[in-house]
């Protein structure tokens, strides 16, 4: 019953945090593309990405949305920058993609991320849709506070 209750609270707080920023005036940037539309080329954009983010001060992860082959959305961690602990890089890139795309559903997109996504953003990823998840490293710690379990 808990494992239910956890997964359905999980799916509601991530729509609710998609949802509550996809309707923000955003100023479109165009994407950057890699020169070779390989895994390896979008993983490398999610590192730029992070990149980005670490110059900016945030929390140093980038991801990026990827679908037929062509980066739809892309982000940089804003966690800092936004004063928003959901604005993680992948759900920024969801919300970045979900934008360009005009649209809720993301079937059939792989998310690229420099490292493996909280489940939060898991969660965001299965109810947008997205097929697969590819990240660079395993985090250690991604500035997440400690939680006493017990």
């Amino acid at each position: 019953m808990a494992t239910r209750r956890r997964t359905l609270l999980t799916g509601l707080v991530c729509s609710a945090a998609i949802g509550r920023s996809a309707g923000a005036q955003v100023r479109e940037t165009p994407i950057v593309q890699p020169a070779a539309a390989t895994p390896a080329g979008f993983l490398r954009r999610a590192f730029e990405m992070r990149d980005l983010a670490l110059k900016a001060g945030d929390q140093g992860f980038g991801a990026v949305v990827v679908r037929e082959s062509v980066i739809v959305g892309e982000a940089p961690s804003r966690v800092v920058a936004n004063t928003d602990p959901t604005a993680h890089a992948e759900m920024e890139a969801i919300r970045d993609a979900a934008r360009r795309l005009h649209a809720r559903s993301l079937t059939g997109a792989v998310l690229y991320s420099s490292f493996r996504p909280c489940p939060m953003c898991e969660a965001a990823a299965y109810w947008a849709g997205i097929s697969r998840m590819v990240y660079g490293e395993a985090a250690t710690d991604g500035g997440a506070p400690r939680l006493n379990r017990g």
